[in-house]
């Protein structure tokens, strides 16, 4: 899979196509129409959250995959203090 870094560039690119009146084709007399640009968007901002924690690219996009963002261990919650 590709990496998150990579997946953004993506995204991005097809936002400026729909931006520059991309956002419909026709191929054999079939309208092929892109992603709407709000789902996008939507997966532009997920892509930039996961590259700006790992500037390296992200990973390989699956969960668990690429740099940690630093926190390891155990997470404990709801301890009562005695």
């Amino acid at each position: 899979m590709k990496s998150y870094k990579e997946q953004l560039e993506e995204i991005q690119k097809a936002i400026s196509d729909i931006l520059s009146g991309a956002q419909e084709a026709s191929y054999n007399g079939q309208k092929v129409k892109k992603a709407d640009l709000n789902v996008l968007f939507t997966q532009e901002k997920y892509l930039r959250g996961k590259v700006s924690r790992d500037p390296s690219g992200g990973g390989d996009g699956e969960s668990g995959g690429g740099t940690s963002s630093g926190r390891s261990g155990i997470r404990v919650r709801g301890i009562t203090p005695v």
